[in-house]
């Protein structure tokens, strides 16, 4: 999961590892990509923040999926997502409940399926 806002990245990260996940975290896109490439056949799921310095979210996903571009994505936004269909979100603020339910569906395709492991 890749944030440039530590408590967040605090609260997410709890709250999956909670729900049964694996979860690494990073502080810009820079950090993730570097972590992405070094451990790249461990991570399943990118979760990321759109706006972030040194690399931002779109950036990062952009190199993330030049190296694998079937590996699912999952943006964190305050913006309006509306404009941006087909592109898997959840908007700050979330609760707990709703960045589970996503991650599940971004992976199996269900809300609530626990069984898939999540790192990035």
């Amino acid at each position: 999961m890749v944030d440039d806002n530590r408590d967040i990245r605090e609260f997410a990260k709890r709250f999956l590892e909670t729900a049964g996940w694996d979860v690494v975290t990073a502080a810009d896109g820079a950090e993730g990509l570097r972590f992405y490439e070094q451990h790249q056949s461990n991570i399943v799921l990118l979760l990321t923040d759109v706006m972030m310095p040194n690399l931002n979210g779109w950036e990062l996903t952009e190199r993330v999926r030049g190296i694998d571009s079937h590996l699912p994505v999952l943006f964190m936004s305050g913006d309006d997502w509306s404009a941006h269909q087909g592109l898997e979100c959840v908007a700050k603020p979330f609760l707990p409940a709703e960045l589970i339910a996503k991650v599940n569906l971004v992976l199996n395709g269900k809300p609530g399926s626990r069984n898939t492991m999540f790192v990035t």
